[in-house]
């Protein structure tokens, strides 16, 4: 649907000026845009719009990608259909290519099912004989679409109009990515999609076209949803399932779902036999006005598309974002006052007045699927520090155990995690070897940060930055500052003063996408998902499927290493002379054994020193990644599973202790506490969305180190809205933090007993409703805990240090380049997901050496100084 232009949008691409912003891609970014010199008496006439696709800059470079782009827009425009989106105009040599097809006001038709429920026969064969015949006029081009689904589809006033046709696409893409990662809709791919992009031919098209009618008339998926590698599985030998599809529909159907492309129906003899269902014969070119037999709910919803470009198009002026007027100047307060953050908020562009009172916020309903999608997104990946509950997993910074005496062990003193405070005996040059943090703190997974100036960056100076794209997953030592970027890319910023160092495609050939949750909550990355980790001037990522290590800060590769049996997972452990790392099975595997192992390298020469499964089972998509190595402590290795947490001997790997029977069923996350280990799981629950809940929503459990028993813990109370995205974020000797995402509450409690001693939560309250508009979403880090004494968090604008005890104010210092409060924006995807990189995420803040990198998800990085200061 129609969206607010960004800061950075174009405002013009070719003869067009863009109007709005329709939604994005792998390939770039769709608007709605009117020619230029199209104007009426107020602005453009809305049979002039076009929607317009621009390429994104990275992919302008490559000569192939260009050569290829002209041959596909030729094809394109040779396609005359009146069920196919026409091509008006496209410029393959541009600075930034671009295409330009006839806009359709109305929804997709993965939008109208999910928003009204499957569509009556009559109509679901209507909508297919004309998509059929749409097949058709591609396919005489000499083209084939590669991608039918519900999402290219669009439902307008006089029929479906097929969209996104083999035009844009990045070299040498395939369906897998070199990791096994799925590119595309699983349940709307052929078998000959599995097989390869290669294998892909005509047939492959009617496929996928009856797939998308009998999602149409059901509302789900022929071949149904869980383990992404069952619905594979299942595609590939067309195991489909069709007892609901009504029966005049599914022999047609069934014909087209075969697994031999030979002997599925031609679009055109398809065509003739759903028209004949349809029970009226639709014209061809010139229809008699009647429309299209859409139900009243639908046609109501395009209707309401056709008045919001007829308004968009009468006010005349282009919706542009809403844009943060620099703070007044700060009166004194008095002593203890928190600092106050004026954000005078106005709209630029078509807006209406201003009310009289305060506009509602944003919904209870809508803030709990932005926390969730958020969630799933990072689950995805194998991260968890956004995941309900799963965040700031670790052990206290100054929780180490008893020094093994045997040479080489990996615990010995010199090789503690970073965050270790010094014992008298550590040099300089030995806490910069052992320096390196993520948004959970060190790599003991506590929060907990101590800001040894030993650690802080040389020459280091206050600094601001950019990323090339949009971070996903970030982390930082004395010399780099490296995120994993959501187009699958690895990239690397001087820890001292923001230079960029080096880039490292994590991906292959298909780092041209975007990572995306498709609508059944699984992460699609363009190439590898591991978590960046860095130490001392090591930094370990993923490199097209192999695990590999760097020099952090000229990029030089030390080792490269393959994974044991599927494709590395969620963020590497280093510790010691080790880097152990999840290793899991996404597919079926020749032996037909999907799951998770645990495996450690040597972190100096690469060599696999053991390797052990930890969860045998298929995985659902959203679960990818979910079960990885927490952190080592005393020689043992702690990681969980799906209903439980285990250590292993982290010198061969072997299993030491389990403990399946915690509250909740298993661990969200891991962290320790002295020599405790900690679980952090949910318990509880209350239909009541304002109400405290039964029991505490949060559980935190205290577990002997060796036997992993229980030894004691404590719980959280807090409303079911507050809990749907509550977690422990850090954990030190004088308190632990607590954050909802969902309300923006911030707790600290005694580590004892989880008793509350002081409550942040008026520091998280919204800004002011903006003319009319939702309100503006703060949205805030995971608190670390610095020094023990103080949480530090940021947010949209600031890095704020808040004192633990209850005595003393908060510190805030602004933070130079921060994007400000802002709208969530208009959700959008080529599938009905969201794609990663549009939505609104909180900052990620690496704490070291007195100094925080503060990281934002439009790609702002800036560096300054911890207040109160180190």
């Amino acid at each position: 649907m129609i969206g607010q232009l960004r800061e950075s949008s174009p405002r013009r691409i070719g003869p067009y000026e863009t109007l709005a912003r329709l939604g994005a891609g792998g390939m770039g970014e769709v608007f709605l845009a009117a020619p230029a010199n199209d104007r009426g008496a107020g602005g453009p006439r809305p049979e002039s719009l076009v929607a317009v696709k621009a390429i994104r800059g990275d992919l302008t470079g490559d000569a192939a990608f260009r050569a290829r782009f002209r041959r596909e827009i030729t094809v394109a425009t040779a396609v005359t259909s009146p069920w196919v989106a026409r091509v008006v105009a496209g410029d393959p040599d541009a600075e930034q290519p671009w295409l330009a097809t006839e806009y359709v006001a109305g929804p997709t038709l993965a939008e109208a099912v999910r928003g009204h429920g499957p569509l009556p026969p009559d109509t679901v064969a209507a909508l297919g004989a004309d998509l059929a015949r749409a097949l058709t006029a591609v396919h005489a081009a000499g083209a084939l679409h590669r991608d039918l689904k519900p999402a290219n589809v669009l439902l307008g006033a006089d029929g479906p109009k097929l969209i996104d046709f083999g035009v844009a696409r990045v070299r040498n893409a395939t369906t897998m990515t070199t990791t096994g990662v799925v590119v595309g809709t699983p349940g709307f791919m052929s078998p000959e999609h599995i097989a390869g992009g290669r294998h892909v031919v005509a047939a492959s098209d009617v496929f996928c076209l009856a797939s998308v009618l009998a999602h149409a008339a059901t509302g789900h998926d022929p071949f149904g949803d869980g383990p992404l590698a069952a619905v594979l599985y299942r595609v590939s030998r067309a195991e489909h399932r069709l007892d609901d599809v009504p029966e005049e529909l599914r022999e047609v159907l069934a014909e087209c779902l075969v697994t031999a492309p030979e002997e599925r129906p031609a679009p055109k003899d398809l065509a003739r036999r759903l028209a004949a269902r349809a029970g009226r014969r639709r014209p061809a070119a010139d229809d008699d006005g009647d429309g299209f037999p859409w139900p009243a709910r639908i046609t109501a919803t395009i209707a309401e598309a056709d008045r919001e470009v007829a308004r968009l198009c009468a006010n005349g002026l282009p919706l542009l974002p809403v844009a943060a007027v620099a703070p007044p100047p700060r009166t004194p307060t008095a002593p203890g006052t928190p600092p106050q953050d004026l954000h005078g908020m106005r709209t630029m562009g078509a807006v209406s007045p201003p009310p009289t009172a305060p506009a509602a916020g944003r919904s209870p309903r809508r803030g709990r699927l932005v926390a969730a999608i958020v969630a799933v997104a990072l689950v995805g990946a194998g991260v968890g520090a956004l995941l309900a509950l799963r965040g700031g997993e670790g052990a206290e910074g100054d929780a180490a155990g008893p020094a093994a005496s045997t040479p080489g062990h990996p615990d010995r003193r010199k090789d503690e995690p970073a965050g270790t405070p010094p014992k008298g005996s550590l040099s300089k040059k030995e806490l910069k070897a052992l320096a390196g943090v993520d948004e959970r703190g060190g790599a003991d997974r506590s929060g907990t940060v101590p800001q040894l100036a030993a650690q802080r960056p040389d020459g280091w100076k206050q600094w601001r930055g950019r990323f090339g794209h949009a971070p996903l997953h970030c982390a930082a030592d004395t010399e780099a500052v490296v995120c994993l970027l959501t187009d699958g890319t690895y990239e690397a910023l001087g820890a001292a003063d923001g230079s960029r160092l080096w880039t490292a495609d994590g991906g292959g050939g298909d780092t041209g996408g975007e990572a995306y949750i498709s609508p059944s909550g699984g992460l699609f990355m363009p190439g590898d998902s591991l978590e960046p980790q860095l130490r001392g001037g090591t930094a370990v990522i993923a490199h097209k499927g192999r695990l590999q290590a760097r020099d952090s800060r000229t990029g030089a590769v030390r080792w490269t290493a393959p994974a044991e049996r599927g494709q590395f997972i969620g963020k590497p452990v280093l510790h010691g002379d080790l880097v152990v790392v999840g290793d899991q099975v996404p597919l079926f595997d020749d032996a037909g054994e999907p799951g998770v192992s645990v495996t450690a390298y040597g972190l100096r020469d690469g060599a696999r020193r053991w390797s052990t499964p930890t969860l045998a089972e298929e995985l659902a998509k959203a679960e990818d990644g979910a079960y990885t190595p927490g952190f080592v402590r005393d020689g043992l290795v702690y990681a969980t599973t799906r209903d439980a947490v285990v250590a292993l001997d982290a010198r061969d790997g072997a299993e030491r202790a389990r403990n399946g029977g915690l509250p909740g069923g298993g661990c969200r996350s891991l962290m320790a506490r002295g020599k405790e280990v900690l679980c952090v799981g949910a318990v509880g629950g209350s239909s009541d969305l304002d109400a405290p809940t039964d029991e505490p929503q949060l559980r935190v459990s205290r577990l002997d180190p060796r036997t992993l028993q229980e030894t004691g813990g404590f719980g959280v109370e807090a409303t079911q809205e507050e809990s749907s995205g509550m977690r422990v974020s850090a954990v030190g000797a004088k308190a632990a933090v607590i954050q909802s995402r969902e309300t923006q509450k911030l707790l600290v409690a005694d580590p004892g007993d989880g008793k509350v001693l002081r409550d942040t939560s008026q520091r998280y309250a919204p800004g002011r409703p903006v003319q009319g508009e939702a309100m503006p979403r703060l949205v805030s880090s995971g608190p670390l805990l610095v020094d023990d004494g103080w949480a530090l968090y940021a947010d949209n604008s600031r890095l704020v240090s808040v004192p633990v005890t209850a005595a003393g104010a908060e510190r805030a210092v602004r933070v130079p380049g921060a994007p400000g409060d802002r709208q969530e924006p208009a959700g959008d995807s080529a599938d009905g997901g969201t794609v990663i990189a549009d939505s609104l995420r909180a900052p990620v803040v690496l704490a070291l050496g007195g100094v925080a990198h503060v990281v934002y998800d439009e790609g702002t990085v800036a560096s300054v100084a911890v207040p109160p200061g180190p």
